[in-house]
């Protein structure tokens, strides 16, 4: 019997994690990398030693880079289409594009204005807000979870918004696994979750 599993990244979380853990920005390699990883911890942990788990696909949520004209708060304008950073997202977001079975699913990086940096004093940095991700996430979990479309799902994330989503999941007869890359997350997230990777 095969089990399809999913694997579902929180993009800006699995990001962030992996700059902490290894002092560097990930690349697409990486997620290939960490997909590969997710299916042999999964793998190592079924019940049923006759059942093999197989990729039905990985999802990564993310947010398109910004990339419009600003004023900043001294008046100059900043384009941040030609920032470094907006280079680097757009090539990682059409990297991940081109992998087999993965499913990159975008949502809207929102600027709300100015903010002070708090590791500059008197300076200012924008003040950014993802918008539909976690949305996205939730709707896909309910969606793979009511259609039965997968056995297993695999969360890398570190949110206890989730928590609705994976309870959901387990009624429906999903098993949950949850990655928190080594990050603190709240007992509400992991009470909720089959196995912790």
């Amino acid at each position: 019997m095969n089990n399809k599993v999913a694997i579902l990244f929180d993009g800006a979380f699995f990001r962030k994690r992996f700059y902490t853990l290894n002092n560097r920005n990930p690349r697409t390699s990486d997620v290939q990398d960490t997909i590969n990883d997710v299916m042999t911890r999964v793998t190592a942990l079924t019940v049923h030693q006759n059942s093999n788990d197989i990729l039905f696909r990985a999802f990564y949520y993310d947010c398109r880079p910004f990339g419009e004209k600003k004023k900043r708060p001294n008046g100059t304008e900043i384009d941040f289409s030609n920032e470094p950073s907006y280079r680097a997202s757009s090539a990682f977001q059409n990297d991940l594009k081109l992998f087999p079975q993965m499913a990159l699913r975008l949502g809207d990086l929102s600027f709300d204005g100015w903010k002070i940096d708090d590791k500059n004093p008197g300076h200012f940095k924008p003040d950014f807000k993802q918008k539909s991700v976690d949305i996205k996430i939730g709707l896909d979990i309910a969606w793979m979870s009511s259609k039965k479309t997968v056995d297993k799902l695999v969360l890398i994330a570190g949110d206890s918004d989730f928590v609705s989503p994976m309870k959901f999941a387990r009624k429906e007869g999903i098993l949950v696994y949850l990655y928190h890359m080594e990050h603190i997350v709240k007992m509400s997230l992991k009470e909720h979750a089959d196995f912790i990777l």
